[in-house]
């Protein structure tokens, strides 16, 4: 059984992850993709015998806890992808009675619970699967010595719009913008290279300052941040909003300069380091900013509004996933302390989205916060598959 769902392919807000970089010199993607859907069987998941199921059921019960909050007949997902709300009650109460760590038991509830769907796009099966961490700071409260590029709360005046109850087809797309309070009216808000020359300045959004404008950087790409303050404590960033302007990623503006194997965040790193006087021009061609604000939990918070559990989370374009659903992950993922990939198939569950996260087959792997997840995330890019598991009684 197929079915094909044709959407256009936006650009949605991510919370935890507000952009993700792309490799230099790789064409934008089409402007609309096509989500197919095809019948499959737990037997046709490559790896799944081998699989821990029981180390995704937390992070499951963590959407669980979210699709609770819905009515019955309320959508999962945008447009309802995901089927209805009363469609997963049964598998979350289900996961809910299984124990800890028994891998057997919660094999048997998701082979009980879930149908399988091999997910294609337009161009096939075969998408492109990246990965994401959280990236590591040095703060301080005041602006002093080394701490000197600052960390913005979110504008009183920066609003975000959901289209979706003004656009039948609008499928998740948010825009973002400045209230003017003149007019009433939502225009574009200040540019990075504005925020940079000091829009803001004087208005105490200071959340803190750090020491490392690259660092910075990274965790606007990322979209959270753990800070090491320089009183001691460790505090946790989480995105609180963006600018709305267009993204570009740093690949994309360092077309040219880097040399083959430099297009990670490691190599892009290094680039920096080695051209500090270029890093402004460069970083302003992104127009587009992102404002935190301090977390009232440790870890990575997705735009599900839950806490991202280190490789059973993922990020996916929620015009074609809904959040909550589990998907079996066939892909490479690099060695750690090494050159080369091994095959890395695992559960994961769709938490979280990303400004550069669009396509029918296209997902973010969350590694985590701690330093393997830093290699992996900032190496990770290349093809792979995935299969949607939807509860039985969501049919397509």
């Amino acid at each position: 059984m197929r079915v094909a769902v044709l959407l256009p392919l936006l650009l949605v807000a991510r919370a935890a992850h507000a952009d993700c970089d792309d490799t230099p010199g790789e064409p934008p993607p089409p402007a609309h993709d096509q989500l197919t859907l095809t019948r499959a069987s737990f037997a046709d998941l490559p790896g799944w015998k081998d699989e821990h199921p029981a180390e995704a059921i937390p992070s499951f019960l963590q959407s669980c806890a979210r699709i609770g909050e819905l009515a019955d007949t309320d959508p999962v997902g945008a447009d309802g992808h995901g089927g209805l709300a009363k469609n997963w009650r049964h598998a979350c109460a289900a996961a809910a009675r299984l124990k800890a760590g028994d891998d057997k038991a919660a094999r048997a509830f998701f082979e009980a619970e879930f149908q399988p769907w091999v997910a294609a796009g337009k161009k096939g099966p075969v998408g492109k699967l990246t990965g994401y961490y959280v990236q590591e700071m040095r703060g301080s409260r005041t602006q002093h010595g080394p701490f000197k590029y600052a960390v913005y709360a979110r504008p009183a005046d920066l609003v975000e719009v959901d289209l979706t109850p003004f656009i039948r087809d609008a499928h998740a797309r948010r825009i973002w913008g400045k209230l003017d309070a003149a007019t009433g009216s939502v225009i574009p808000y200040f540019t990075r290279q504005e925020i940079r020359k000091g829009a803001l300045a004087g208005k105490g959004l200071e959340l803190m300052y750090v020491d490392d404008a690259v660092d910075l950087l990274f965790a606007q790409i990322e979209g959270s941040a753990k800070v090491k303050m320089d009183d001691g404590s460790t505090l946790w960033l989480e995105f609180a909003g963006k600018n709305g302007r267009a993204y570009k990623g740093v690949g994309a503006a360092l077309k040219g300069e880097l040399k083959p194997g430099q297009g990670t965040m490691i190599g892009i790193r290094k680039w920096f380091n080695d051209h500090a006087s270029r890093f402004d021009d460069i970083v302003d061609q992104n127009a587009s900013y992102v404002f935190f604000k301090v977390s009232e939990k440790p870890g990575a918070i997705g735009s599900e509004k839950v806490v991202l559990t280190p490789r059973r989370s993922m990020a996916i374009d929620r015009a074609f996933i809904a959040h909550g659903t589990p998907v079996w992950v066939d892909a490479r993922a690099p060695n750690i302390g090494k050159t080369g990939t091994s095959p890395w198939q695992h559960l994961l569950i769709a938490q979280d989205t990303g400004g550069g996260i669009l396509g029918a087959v296209r997902g973010d792997i969350y590694w985590g916060d701690d330093r393997d997840a830093e290699e992996l995330g900032s190496r990770m890019g290349g093809p792979g598959r995935y299969w949607l598991l939807l509860p039985k009684g969501v049919t397509k």
